[in-house]
């Protein structure tokens, strides 16, 4: 064959062979001439998704693949796959990118023109959108510096100042003035901010279980009072003496490496730059307004027509925004013609709710069925990194890299679990397409979490079923690491069967909020299991701290073979509940008491078989709630007590007078010898007695995540 011939023969051949691979190619930069080839890759993921729905609705529906080079592919809109994008389960569509995760999808805008000022900070002008007969001022409340949030001005820079009291006024509607009494001078600095710049700062406020942010409306310095306005907060999150807060983008509060301001009076947005950061090699961007999901799953469950056999391998989304209801009500003192009439500028108002259960996410689903993502990261969201909304069932997120998140990490299902029937409501059925359940998250880090909403939780699952948290590492949030149900006592509940196994869990709290814990359930829910997960460093603001803490009307839940340290409060605390079980775990070095029970009931509360109860020294039991007066519910089988500093007090009884009132006659007060409780070892030597007392070894070091998980 000539080599002519060969050369023609061969490119045929090649072209055959992508075409039996079904493989489409996108590249950012690409040329004009595009057709989705290796040598003409379309540009963007939204042009490959429109030719791959005309090819798959020529008939060839499943085994495509979607290439995506390495590089950024910026969108201002969300990337949204509806049931014409659905492969099939032998044969799903693969969206895929270099297997360093170097594609991304990105939801920001750069922010250009920086320069040095004399006192060695950066500003740049305030982006400017052009109405049509008027100038606006684009608002945003997160800055990526180098592909990182970097810290907003903040005061004070770390911890918080505490309240000396609050007074609400109901205004219209659902609407309050509130009034915040300040401690002494703490907020002495914003009587030298101008009226404007007041009221471009927000006030982010702690409570509970959840954090307000709100606008300053003015403050009086000589009270040392500052008013808000915004949505009213619940009776569970009330302002008061125990509020905890700081303020955000003030003037004054600009005074580190790292942070940034928003000033909206000179039109300026200034940056102090790190060591090392030079002013042309550093890129700065904010989220695109209101885009807050970047990927979309849109099936429709009332419909029945899901989306469905979609993988998506090593792809980064990145950077979205967190648009709450904001405020805008005619600033005075902003120059005029710039900032505009529009309600779209001004700091956001936020009134708070337990787990961030109403914002949104940056990966939403709804009616995905065999969705899964592998390898992928989420990043620097506004809100939750994914949501696993309506009608969402088998789908699998493995080895993903969830990360930094405004709220939580993960949700799956809803707070919602009936609907209206006629004049009644009932509940509704996980098979009628409804139903979120039989999910699996697997080998993905969740951390750093709650950097705009305090109150969100690593994963979260609400009225759903069967889902699988399993070898995950969830640390460095705020509040709760894992929550699971969304009842309060013993009404009906679809979180039945979850399994929370093999993670570890830890950095929870952080003294930020409080009644959270570890891990933390809400209703009946039989059949979930938490089994073989470590918890350490549980750290409430005031009460709480929990490792294992199932909450109000906990039913049937199995907590066992789970490695529980360092927590403030009890290793273990239920509220109230009915037949859970506490079985086999290792409770150590709590801080305040070990084990707590609130509320004594007529049934049986828990039962506590063969686990390990270990500590320095303190009450073994809360000072607080049914333990104490011995009215509780609790069957105490074979578990073994060691207290190092000497012999235990049980309720002022030594144990020998505890077992005598019929309690853990079978028990013991012996040492385990782990290797080394000083250093946190808690594995066990081999002459330990711990055997022969009927304890069962279960291996720590497999808690966490089996292969690493892309961290970016």
């Amino acid at each position: 064959m000539e080599m002519k011939s060969f050369i023609t023969f061969m490119a045929a051949l090649s072209c055959a062979a992508a075409a039996a691979e079904k493989v489409i190619y996108v590249a950012p930069n690409a040329g004009e001439a595009r057709d989705g080839s290796a040598e003409r890759p379309f540009a963007t993921p939204a042009e490959a998704q429109k030719a791959l729905r005309t090819r798959m609705s020529a008939g060839e529906r499943g085994g495509w693949t979607v290439s995506l080079a390495a590089g950024e592919y910026p969108i201002s809109e969300s990337f949204t796959f509806t049931p014409d994008d659905s492969g099939l389960p032998d044969a799903p569509v693969v969206w895929r990118g270099p297997a360093d995760g170097s594609a991304k999808i990105v939801g920001a805008c750069e922010l250009k023109g920086w320069r040095a000022r004399p006192d060695g900070r950066w500003e740049t002008d305030v982006p400017i959108k052009n109405m049509p007969r008027f100038q606006i001022a684009v608002w945003f409340e997160q800055l990526y510096v180098n592909g990182r949030r970097a810290k907003r001005a903040r005061y004070p820079n770390e911890g918080f100042m505490q309240a000396k009291g609050a007074k609400p006024t109901l205004l219209a509607g659902d609407t309050e003035l509130m009034e915040l009494f300040a401690n002494g001078g703490d907020l002495a600095p914003l009587a030298n901010c101008s009226f404007a710049h007041q009221r471009l700062a927000h006030l982010v406020v702690h409570h509970k279980w959840s954090s307000t942010r709100r606008p300053i409306r003015c403050y009086d310095a000589a009270r040392g009072v500052v008013f808000t306005e915004g949505k009213s907060v619940t009776k569970w999150n009330t302002w008061d003496a125990k509020s905890t807060y700081y303020v955000e983008n003030a003037p004054f509060a600009l005074d580190e490496p790292g942070e940034w301001l928003y000033d909206g009076v000179a039109k300026k947005i200034v940056y102090i730059p790190r060591p090392g950061e030079k002013l042309e090699t550093t890129r700065f961007q904010y989220p695109v307004p209101g885009l807050v999901t970047l990927l979309r799953i849109e099936g429709d469950p009332e419909k029945e027509t899901f989306v469905h056999d979609i993988v998506f391998e090593n792809i980064g989304f990145a950077f979205s925004d967190s648009p709450r209801r904001q405020s805008f009500t005619g600033i005075k003192g902003l120059p005029s013609g710039v900032i505009g009439d529009d309600s779209s500028f001004g700091p956001s108002e936020w009134p708070g709710g337990q787990a961030a259960a109403h914002t949104s996410a940056a990966v939403l689903a709804d009616g995905a069925h065999r969705i899964a993502m592998r390898g992928c990261s989420v990043a620097y969201t506004g809100e939750y990194g994914v949501w696993l909304r309506e009608g969402c069932v088998s789908n699998r997120i493995e080895r993903c890299s969830i990360v930094h998140p405004g709220a939580g990490g993960v949700r799956i299902g809803t707070t919602v679990a009936t609907q209206k029937i006629g004049k009644g409501e009932r509940m509704t059925g996980f098979v009628n397409g409804h139903g979120t359940g039989c999910n699996v998250i697997d080998d993905c880090t969740i951390a750093h979490g709650g950097r705009i909403f305090a109150e969100g939780v690593g994963v979260w699952i609400g009225h759903s079923p069967f889902n699988s948290i399993t070898h995950c590492e969830i640390a460095d949030f705020f509040y709760t690491g894992v929550s699971i149900g969304w009842v309060w006592g013993y009404a009906g509940s679809l979180a039945q069967g979850n399994t929370l196994a093999f993670c570890r869990v830890h950095d929870i709290g952080q003294r930020a909020l409080s009644d959270m814990g570890g891990v933390y359930t809400l209703g009946t829910s039989y059949g979930t299991c938490v089994t073989n997960n470590v918890f350490f460093n549980i750290d409430s603001r005031t009460y709480g701290g929990w490792g294992l803490y199932p909450d109000e009307g906990s039913e049937g839940i199995l907590f066992e073979n789970n490695l529980v340290y360092d927590t403030k409060d009890a290793s273990f605390h239920q509220h109230y509940g009915k037949d859970n079980i506490l079985r086999n775990n290792i409770l150590a070095f709590s801080r305040q008491c070990q084990v707590a029970l609130t509320r004594a009931e007529p049934h049986l509360s828990f039962t506590a078989e063969r686990n390990i109860i270990y500590w320095n020294a303190g009450p073994v039991f809360a000072r607080y709630g049914a333990t104490v007066n011995e009215t509780g519910k609790i069957v105490w089988k074979g578990n073994i007590w060691w207290m190092e500093s000497g012999a235990p007090s049980f309720n002022g009884k030594t144990f020998a007078q505890w077992q005598a009132k019929g309690n853990d006659t079978d028990g013991c007060v012996l040492d385990p010898l782990f290797v080394d409780a000083a250093k946190r070892d808690f594995r066990l030597k081999p002459e330990s007695p711990v055997v022969k007392a009927g304890f069962r070894p279960f291996d720590i070091s497999a808690a966490g995540v089996r292969k690493a998980a892309v961290v970016r």
